[in-house]
This record gives C-alpha cells, sequence and structure tokens, in this order.
C-alpha cells in the first residue's frame, strides 16, 4: 500500500534546525500550562531552555543564519520570566530546585535555574511599592485631616447646626414634634440667631399648634435675613420635607411675587403643586422653571425641573375631583 503524504512527513527525519524550532515551539506554549505542572515537567521546561541555548552555539557555529529564531527565543524567556512564581511553586520551591540545578552551576544567564533569587527579588521589590503607596496614602490622609482639623475646620456654631438639623429630623420622622424642638433650642443655645435652626423651630412650632410663637419666631428669622425671596424659599423646602405640600405652595407663590424670573421658586412650586396632585400645574411650573435655569446657568436646578417634567407627565391624569381649586391664601410672615 503506498504511503500517504503526512505518513511520509511524519517518517522523515528533522533537520538540525527543524528540531531547534520544534523545541521552541514546545516552550512557547509550556508558559500557558505552568500552573498544571508537575515537578517533571517543570523540570523538563529548564532542561529544553538548556539544550535550546547549546543547540543555538552549536548551529551557528556551521554558520546557519538562525537570528529568527533567536528572536523567539528572547520572547519565550520573556514569557517564562513572567511565570517564574508559579514555575518555582511548580518545582517545590528553591530547596528543590537546588538540589536538580545541575553540577557545576550553570552560569548566571541560564537564569531559569536561579528563579528562586528572581522570585525573591520581585516579592521584595512589590513589598517596598506596598509600603511606599501605604506610606504616600497615610501622608495624603493626614494631610487632609490636618487642613480640615485647621484651615477647613468648620465653626462648632455650623458643627452644632449639623446636629442640630439631623437630630430634629430624626425625631420628626418619629412625630415627635416636642424632642425636635427641644434639640433645635439646644442648638440655638450653642448657634444663637441661626436662620436655619430659627426656620425649622417655627415650623415645629406651627406642628405643635403654637401659632403665636411661630409667628414671633418667623419676625425674628425675617430680621435676620434682609433677602425675604430666600426666607420664604427656606422655608418653602422644609415644608416640603415636612409633607405640607399647601404651606410650600404659599411661600413659593410668595417669592415669585418678589421675582418671578427665579427658576428656584418655579422648581419649588412645582414640588408643591405636585406633593397636592395638580399635575397640570405642576408641569406648567416646571416648564418655566426650565428655561429659567438654563438661561441664568443654574444647571442643578434645571436638571431637577427636566427630571421633574419628565416624571410627571408619565403619571396619569388626577380624576376631576382630585384637582383641588387653587385659593389665593396670604402666607404668614
Amino acid at each position: 500500500m503506498a504511503k500517504t503524504k503526512l505518513e511520509y512527513l511524519q517518517e522523515k527525519k528533522l533537520g538540525p534546525a527543524d528540531e531547534l524550532r520544534e523545541v521552541l515551539s514546545r516552550l512557547a506554549e509550556a508558559h500557558l500550562d505552568v500552573r498544571s505542572m508537575d515537578l517533571d515537567r517543570a523540570l523538563a521546561v529548564l532542561q529544553d531552555l538548556d539544550w535550546v541555548i547549546t543547540r543555538f552555539d552549536e548551529l551557528e557555529a556551521r554558520g546557519m543564519d538562525l537570528r529568527s529564531e533567536r528572536g523567539r527565543f528572547q520572547g519565550i524567556q520573556g514569557s517564562l520570566e513572567k511565570q517564574a512564581g508559579p514555575l518555582l511553586d511548580a518545582i517545590g520551591g528553591p530547596e528543590v530546585l537546588r538540589v536538580h540545578r545541575p553540577a557545576p552551576p550553570p552560569p548566571p544567564e541560564r537564569w531559569w535555574w536561579y528563579i528562586n533569587e528572581l522570585v525573591a527579588t520581585k516579592r521584595q521589590r512589590l513589598m517596598r511599592r506596598v509600603i511606599i503607596g501605604l506610606v504616600v496614602i497615610l501622608l495624603i490622609a493626614g494631610g487632609l485631616v490636618l487642613v480640615f482639623n485647621t484651615i477647613l475646620a468648620p465653626s462648632p456654631e455650623a458643627i452644632a447646626r449639623m446636629n442640630a438639623e439631623n437630630d430634629a429630623y430624626l425625631a420628626v420622622e418619629q412625630g415627635d414634634y416636642a424632642g425636635a424642638l427641644t434639640v433645635l433650642d439646644e442648638g440655638l443655645a450653642q448657634a444663637p440667631g441661626n436662620p436655619s435652626l430659627l426656620i425649622f423651630k417655627g415650623v415645629v412650632q406651627q406642628a405643635l399648634g403654637q401659632e403665636e410663637a411661630a409667628t414671633q419666631t418667623f419676625t425674628e428669622v425675617r430680621a435676620l435675613m434682609p433677602n425675604v425671596k430666600e426666607f420664604y424659599l427656606a422655608r418653602a423646602q422644609l415644608y416640603l420635607r415636612m409633607n405640607q405640600p399647601e404651606r410650600a405652595e404659599q411661600d413659593a407663590r410668595a417669592a415669585l411675587e418678589l421675582d418671578e424670573e427665579f427658576a428656584r421658586s418655579w422648581l419649588i412650586l412645582g414640588q408643591s403643586l405636585e406633593g397636592q396632585n395638580k399635575l397640570t400645574e405642576a408641569m406648567s411650573a416646571y416648564e418655566t422653571a426650565g428655561p429659567l435655569a438654563f438661561e441664568h446657568n443654574e444647571n442643578e436646578v434645571y436638571v431637577l425641573s427636566r427630571l421633574a417634567l419628565a416624571r410627571v407627565s408619565q403619571m396619569p391624569p388626577p380624576l376631576p375631583s382630585e384637582e383641588a381649586t387653587v385659593e389665593s391664601v396670604t402666607p404668614e410672615p
């Protein structure tokens, strides 16, 4: 029976350069499988590397041009060097490598017999980088702490205000308005005359039915805030947070009477109307807020108004009985 071409090629003896290329191909595939190697396979890789070095010298001494193969071998060495740690693990560690290292010891250029030193150097370098990185992070963190505790440190009054507001909101959410009022009074003792705390106090007094006391508190705030529009808007936002959209609407409309071109007033009006399910009017307010905010570079107000408009436009229209008639109510001072 005639031999096939494949059988003929398989039986044909490889030439010296072909054998070299075959071993190079085997080494090129080895770095992909290092983590699954056992001791015998790992040692075979090191022995193949030795064989290739010796074969290069022999063949080049015969005048063969192996520049291409040498370039390939350099690339293979680079790939295996990156796998030095797993390769050393496959061998069993530095002691096992030392036992199987040829005698006399190979020259340093055959680095694969000294991968334990290579791995140790890499680990030391990595540890140095980690330590330097941690030191840098600690220095930066320490610097930020120092800055915030000195140059940018909030004043005791600001801390007292934030703590009082947070505790008061928590008390309100639990329905404890009397507790919220106590917290706000304690905050005002540390930050006397703070407009935010005073507005909050007046709103809580209203919730407790202390209308006269609330009026006095709001009058005190008005004396501290020359910008009446900002007073109405600050109180409206607080009303919204405390789920009192009707009062928020009154203050938003009062602010618009003072400046109908102020985008934030239209946004808060839209939010208060939406809270009352007056969706048609809310959409109109949001539609007015957007262009005004864009014109005056109020990016946050513009984004919020567009998002609110998209949200409301997707809501089902309320029943006719659900839309309350807008009544003209004079806001409290």
